[in-house]
């Protein structure tokens, strides 16, 4: 059982945790936001990877209230059910496509007609295993990205 002088000791390093952390913790404004996300980087720059680290812990924290204030707005929930209804391979080329400044007649070789890229990309046909190893070969990615 704790005596009275460690749970004394004990409180009053919460409350001055709470002090300290509540702005991100309790995140209300776009300023609070963005001090979360800057606590956030610095401590994963500072912290070890390893599971008894407690610095993870207060990422984990942190990171837990930046994601109930980004989804309080409906435009983020709508981007995110957006993103999880798009088709990971059709993604996937458009993020290549877009890194690599490519339009659809700079992928002849991967996948042929300039044709046969659009309806790809606009979701009328899907990229064949032989399209994916291709691509995969070509810019030096993961085939499982596309699935």
């Amino acid at each position: 059982m704790t005596n009275t002088a460690e749970a004394k000791k004990l409180t009053d390093s919460f409350f001055s945790f709470y002090e300290q952390a509540n702005q991100f913790i309790d995140i209300k404004t776009k300023v609070d936001y963005e001090r979360a996300l800057g606590l956030v980087e610095h401590l994963m720059t500072i912290s070890e990877d390893t599971a008894d680290n407690p610095i993870l812990h207060l990422i984990n924290m942190v990171a837990a209230s930046i994601e109930k204030y980004e989804n309080s707005f409906e435009e983020v929930v709508e981007f995110e059910r957006d993103a999880d209804a798009l088709d990971p391979a059709i993604s996937t080329l458009r993020v290549i496509m877009d890194q690599n400044n490519l339009a659809y007649a700079d992928l002849k070789v991967e996948i042929g007609s300039k044709s046969l890229v659009s309806q790809i990309i606009n979701g009328n046909r899907s990229l064949t295993k032989d399209h994916i190893r291709k691509l995969s070969d070509r810019f030096h990615v993961s085939p499982e990205l596309f699935f």
